[in-house]
């Protein structure tokens, strides 16, 4: 049973049934997924409360497709599995870091690309829609009922091992300079159009404006 999550109100239309989800697109093949989970390195109370966000990437395992690639997690929905492509989401996250999703913040990418499957080498068309999102793992509840985050060496990520062999917390500035000279911290894939490096920092750029709404 997937748990229970929030939605922000803007994004309330991808909240359907899967199904018609899928059925309102059929020039698509295949539906990807994929999530931005960000935290700051120390705990709000900590002398260190400013530090920057940071990124939950994962590291592709040597014995899978884009070995060692650095990526956010995601994967495929799956419609007979997944009552809504949110819901893909939310499975997608827990497989792969053991987190649960509490709730959908925003939109970061829509991404479309060509793929040859490896089995039969027919040609597919996937979308893929990434979301920054919240989890559950990322707050801790104060003696006095209030909320407080906490920071990333209390979320306790859990890798899927076939197909992931290391996680990191990314600076953004680790990610753009990795992006833009292909020599930096993390190895980032260059199939499907190149996107995961423009969305990793797009997802980085909308995370700072809802935080500095926030603060307002």
């Amino acid at each position: 049973m997937t748990p229970p999550y929030t939605v922000a109100p803007h994004l309330e239309y991808f909240n359907i049934p899967f199904t018609d989800f899928i059925a309102a697109r059929p020039e698509f093949d295949a539906f990807a997924v994929g999530g931005y989970i960000f935290a700051q390195a120390t705990t709000p109370t900590s002398h260190e409360a400013g530090s920057p966000p940071r990124t939950l990437l994962l590291q592709r395992a040597m014995t899978d497709s884009m070995p060692g690639c650095w990526e956010s997690a995601g994967g495929a929905a799956e419609p007979h599995e997944d009552r809504t492509l949110l819901d893909g989401v939310v499975r997608e996250v827990f497989e792969e870091t053991g987190l649960h999703v509490s709730r959908f913040v925003e939109l970061v990418a829509v991404d479309v690309w060509m793929h040859t499957r490896r089995t039969n080498g027919d040609r597919i068309r996937i979308i893929k829609y990434s979301f920054i999102v919240e989890v559950h793992e990322s707050r801790r509840q104060s003696a006095d009922g209030t909320f407080q985050s906490v920071g990333i060496d209390e979320i306790p990520v859990k890798l899927e091992a076939t197909e992931h062999q290391a996680f990191d917390w990314a600076l953004e500035e680790d990610v753009q300079h990795s992006f833009q000279t292909r020599q930096g911290k993390y190895q980032l894939p260059l199939p499907m159009q190149g996107h995961q490096g423009p969305n990793i920092l797009r997802a980085f750029a909308l995370f700072t404006e809802q935080q500095n709404k926030a603060a307002v």
